[in-house]
């Protein structure tokens, strides 16, 4: 669990006109949890603005809230006039106070050079003191984005860190008869398909380092293969290109990038046997780096791209193991439980996040951390949770969940206390999501 401190600069109150300078931060850090108190208030916005103002209003106060930084004052309990002005000298700070709020957010909308101009102001309630202004410039079917932009911009004012709100997210869209791999920004939103569709079913997408491509499994129907068989595939996903990357054995699958994009590892199956591959990016060069008769699967590279987390029953069943990129020195690393699965190391390289099926025969989401072997659950109660992956920053995890009658995805805190649905249309079943990588 991790603890908001808000630090002042000390020392900086005993100068005269130091409080009007100084400002307050945010460090993640402790072991007790408290989120920044913050109200995002009614956009102002007149004529065309007001529907893409709202939808702007909506968006910044989801992403605030799924960051698990921020506890965001709900819009019901406002007691601020909706037409407040947006400059400190007009703002009535009692009645953001009397709510909780220790930051403000005002945000301006109106019509502009490319459709539509917000200007977002974030204020310090208790002082009175405005913190950050950013304006952007988009369409208006950009609203969202904007602000996610915002999103971001006030994670790294608070913390240091990058925001993830202007990433995008792949998953697989699980329908009665297909299964195709879309791409869609962090939040659901602006999903499109970018898999060969009707070529056959897109699993476990997975994204190049640097955003431009997702890589996929496809089961390529032949007259040979009438079912499928699983070849690794790659989409450039601006263009929708596809090309085939490799094709080995009887099955080849769940293929995924090294950090720094230059290699791929991946599982191939001959005679029921599964063993970790690795090639170039191009699928060149692959070569076998595990050798034994258990089942060897899901590779998963350590940030730093020198070791490789998988799963494998040697040991009689499904456990996570960790080994150097060559294959050398195999460590097994779960011993709690009888069925681990589908492991993806942290961003940070302290933590691998992985499923498993507990007593109850229930999947869950469960974080160990690679030093001491030591495990914290993320989901519980809540029907079957699996296939996490992680946000860039490594402090929010997506995932697949059932706990409402159908599969779909949801986004926690790296803590799990925050989790919250991601809003993907459709009716179809959501698996498998890759967060990608932050923008470049």
């Amino acid at each position: 669990m991790r603890r908001i401190l808000v630090l002042f600069a000390l020392a900086l109150l005993a100068l005269p006109g130091a409080a009007a300078a100084q400002r307050a931060t945010l460090e993640i850090s402790g072991a007790t949890f408290r989120p920044y108190p913050i109200a995002v208030a009614n956009p102002l916005a007149t004529g065309d603005a007001v529907a893409p103002a709202e939808e702007l209003q909506e968006a910044l106060t989801f992403d605030l809230m799924a960051s698990g930084l921020f506890d965001v004052v709900p819009r019901s309990a406002f007691l601020a006039d909706p037409r407040e002005p947006a400059t400190a000298d007009r703002i009535v700070w009692s009645r953001w106070s009397d709510v909780g709020a220790e930051g403000l957010v005002k945000v301006e909308v109106q019509p502009g050079p490319n459709g539509l101009s917000a200007t977002f102001r974030l204020f310090d309630v208790a002082t009175h003191r405005e913190d950050l202004v950013k304006s952007y410039e988009g369409a208006r079917a950009d609203a969202r984005r904007l602000a996610h932009r915002f999103a971001d911009d006030l994670v790294r004012h608070f913390t240091g860190e990058p925001g993830v709100f202007s990433t995008r997210i792949a998953f697989v869209k699980r329908g009665a008869t297909a299964r195709d791999v879309w791409v869609a920004d962090w939040d659901g939103r602006n999903a499109a398909p970018v898999s060969a569709r009707g070529g056959g079913m897109a699993l476990l997408p997975s994204w190049s380092p640097d955003g431009k491509s997702v890589l996929y499994t496809l089961y390529k129907r032949s007259a040979k293969y009438p079912n499928g068989k699983p070849e690794l595939w790659r989409v450039d996903v601006d263009s929708g290109r596809t090309s085939l990357v490799l094709a080995r054995g009887d099955q080849t699958m769940g293929g995924v990038y090294s950090p720094d994009g230059s290699k791929i590892a991946f599982t191939v199956t001959e005679n029921t046997n599964s063993e970790i591959w690795v090639a170039n990016a191009d699928g060149s060069g692959a070569k076998k780096i595990t050798n034994s008769p258990a089942i060897d699967t899901s590779p998963t590279w350590s940030p730093d791209g020198s070791k490789i987390a998988f799963v494998s029953d040697r040991h009689g069943t499904p456990q996570i193991f960790v080994m150097n990129a060559d294959g050398s020195n195999v460590e097994r690393l779960t011993f709690a439980g009888n069925y681990n699965q589908s492991p993806v190391w942290s961003p940070r390289g302290d933590e691998i996040v992985f499923t498993a099926r507990d007593e109850r025969l229930a999947f869950d989401v469960f974080v160990i951390k690679v030093a001491d072997k030591s495990i914290r659950r993320i989901t519980q109660g809540q029907g079957n949770n699996e296939g996490a992956t992680w946000a860039p920053n490594g402090r929010m995890l997506l995932f697949t969940s059932d706990r409402n009658g159908k599969k779909e995805l949801f986004v926690s805190s790296a803590d799990g206390n925050v989790q919250h649905r991601i809003g993907v249309a459709g009716s179809e079943a959501m698996v498998q999501p890759a967060w990608g990588p932050l923008p470049q």
